[in-house]
């Protein structure tokens, strides 16, 4: 039975094929999820190509194809965004001095969350040398830590993942609590329990994941290589907080 499904592997009874981006599947999404040998030789009609990748069930759009390939993902899963906000000052009510948005589709909200980290990563330089030391905040960290909220996050909750940047820490919020065999225990060791195993299957297959089950070790190393302090984790039913200290360098 479909309910018995994870979330992502549903098929949505409201939308039909017509409502995805088939070119993007076609040109973009096939050619990254089977071997170029393999897609050449296939020879079955595309409905059924996207069956074998779980795109569709039953003829119906899964609700992790919507997520990766819906013309507009955010119709039909509402909370399916990324939002940052930049804030002067350490608490939500401090003035807000940027704020973005990431929407559309699961490739573009990874792009989007990929280049922002970029852009605000800052270093402190040696000036005589001009060899930088360490970041503030280690980009690989906060992509693995941002990759993992949208990775295992609650889909069924109208909520965004946050990406909140205050002057002594930036928190990034998932919206669920810790899922399935994951505890406190275990999940800074990569124990990992996949709530959206079709999201994590469209992640690797578009290249924002090397191997599964090693995010959070990756930051972790990132982390104390560069200085900063351990990650804090906060769960409640309702959302799963990282924490992340500047490097004490900076």
């Amino acid at each position: 039975m479909t309910v018995d499904r994870p979330f992502d592997r549903q098929p949505f009874s409201d939308a039909t094929i017509g409502h995805l981006d088939l070119r993007y599947i076609e040109e973009v999404y096939l050619p990254a999820a089977v071997a170029a040998d393999v897609l050449a030789e296939d020879r079955r009609p595309l409905s059924r190509q996207m069956e074998a990748l779980e795109l569709l069930t039953d003829g119906k759009p899964t609700r992790g194809a919507l997520l990766a390939a819906a013309r507009n993902p955010q119709v039909w899963v509402a909370g399916a965004y990324v939002q940052y906000v930049r804030f002067d000052g350490t608490g939500l009510t401090s003035p807000i001095k940027d704020r973005k948005e990431f929407t559309g589709k699961l490739q573009s909200v990874l792009s989007g969350i990929d280049e922002l980290i970029d852009s605000i990563a800052t270093t402190n330089v040696d000036t005589a040398s001009r060899e930088v030391r360490r970041y503030e905040y280690p980009p690989v960290a906060l992509k693995q830590l941002a990759r993992n909220a949208v990775m295992h996050r609650s889909y069924e909750v109208s909520a965004p993942v946050r990406i909140y940047w205050f002057d002594d820490r930036i928190d990034i919020e998932s919206p669920g609590g810790l899922y399935g065999r994951t505890t406190w225990a275990n999940i800074e060791k990569g124990v990992t329990a996949y709530r959206n195993p079709l999201v994590a299957e469209m992640m690797y297959h578009l290249g924002f994941v090397q191997r599964f089950g090693v995010g959070i070790p990756i930051a972790k190393q990132a982390l104390r290589d560069n200085g900063n302090p351990v990650i804090e984790f906060r769960s409640s039913h309702a959302r799963l907080t990282a924490t992340i200290r500047p490097s004490a360098g900076l």
